[in-house]
């Protein structure tokens, strides 16, 4: 069976369960009262960047990714590790650019870089090693979710299919990875289970229920959807499947109004205990699909 036909996640899951490892956005370390969060992603030129992407929004994205996953465990960024692979023939002010880019992103949320490795390779991949620190107790895990717990997401979506669609490099790359909100939220101590919407609304709502075998009942009405994607007549299938918006999804069990006040979350909906994931639609439920953006299959 090819890659292709299995799908990332499947594959995800096979290395999970074979070093028994939690599927989560990060690491937990203990040290010392805290928790070192270790996260790593990694990005390509030809699978993750549009032709008009320039070295400098390459890497803030390659940057930003991982400070979205470091977000959401409400983890505090303090240093990088960045491997890169470019081809031979890259003009020097190229990868300067690129560097540029890392180190913009750094200086406005936190953490610097403190090493790596570079590689000659056919074409440009960035692996990005991100350690953060959050307090022992206050970490958000993805595991947590119970049923009664209210369900929320920061800032709005959409607004990643939108720029793809539009083919707008520049809300597409240059995104914002929510560390201030996600230390908010860790220190309120009331969330039961957080993640980031890197892979759509519909992909991550239902890796919640399955790692927490509970299900999710949202509100069309209540979701926030970015006004960019309200312009395009799949407004509603930008916002649950296209990904790409780096916004907090998260659980919280009991009233977070005070944290509302400091931060912009809006409540979408709630968990429930039947295994399934809803829209509510005109007083009316139906099935939000187990889909989203996956590497190795795409968007299905």
């Amino acid at each position: 069976m090819r890659l292709n036909e299995i799908g990332e996640r499947k594959l995800t899951y096979f290395i999970t369960e074979k070093f028994g490892i939690p599927f989560d956005d990060a690491a937990f370390i203990e040290w010392d009262g805290e928790y070192i969060v270790a996260t790593t992603d990694m990005v390509g030129r030809k699978t993750h960047f549009p032709h008009s992407a320039t070295f400098f929004q390459m890497g803030w994205y390659a940057m930003a990714v991982n400070m979205s996953d470091l977000a959401a465990k409400g983890a505090e960024p303090f240093a990088y590790l960045v491997a890169i692979s470019m081809p031979a023939d890259l003009e020097e002010k190229n990868y300067r650019e690129l560097m540029r880019g890392m180190e913009e992103c750094t200086k406005k949320y936190g953490g610097r870089i403190v090493g790596g490795d570079t590689k000659e390779a056919d074409d440009i991949i960035i692996a990005v090693t991100a350690l953060g620190k959050v307090k022992a107790g206050r970490e958000m895990r993805r595991l947590g979710a119970r049923a009664g717990d209210a369900v929320y997401v920061t800032g709005s979506i959409g607004k990643g299919g939108a720029a793809l669609l539009d083919e707008d490099t520049e809300k597409l790359l240059m995104i914002e990875p929510r560390i201030k909100e996600g230390r908010i939220l860790s220190l309120s101590g009331a969330i039961t289970s957080c993640m980031d919407l890197s892979d759509g609304l519909a992909s991550s709502l239902h890796q919640l229920a399955f790692i927490n075998k509970v299900g999710f009942r949202i509100y069309e009405d209540a979701l926030p959807v970015d006004y960019t994607a309200r312009k395009h007549k799949n407004w509603l299938e930008l916002a649950l499947y296209y990904g790409g918006d780096y916004e907090l999804l998260f659980t919280a069990s009991q009233n977070i109004k005070d944290i509302e006040r400091r931060i912009d979350a809006k409540r979408i909906g709630e968990v429930i205990e039947e295994r399934k994931v809803v829209l509510v639609k005109d007083g009316k439920e139906y099935e939000i699909e187990n889909r989203g953006y996956e590497h190795f299959v795409g968007n299905k």
